[in-house]
């Protein structure tokens, strides 16, 4: 079932991996345009792989919200998943003055 933690945690990686985070955290929004063009099958696949990779690791809080985010996206239909994708898209960085 989608909560809305689940979907809050969902956009939060998801924008990782659609956006450049080194970018966005001084103002700037640089799109990974290889990546927005995914489908959600093919994203669900990266983000498996990642997991996938950190689990043989140790199991972090990121490895634990990759996989709500990959159960998320399974939920979801392909046209609610680029519904999501075009939404964190329209997001653009906000700068905090630093007086």
């Amino acid at each position: 079932m989608i909560t809305q933690e689940t979907m809050t945690i969902t956009e939060s990686i998801l924008m990782t991996y659609l956006v450049d985070m080194s970018a966005w955290l001084i103002g700037q929004k640089n799109i990974n345009h290889n990546i927005a063009q995914l489908t959600k099958e093919e994203i669900v696949t990266i983000l498996k792989n990642d997991y996938d990779h950190l689990k043989t690791k140790r199991v972090t809080e990121y490895s634990e919200e990759l996989w709500t985010t990959i159960t998320t996206l399974e939920e979801l239909s392909e046209q609610q998943f680029q519904d999501l994708k075009l939404n964190i898209l329209s997001w653009e960085p906000t700068m905090k003055n630093s007086n």
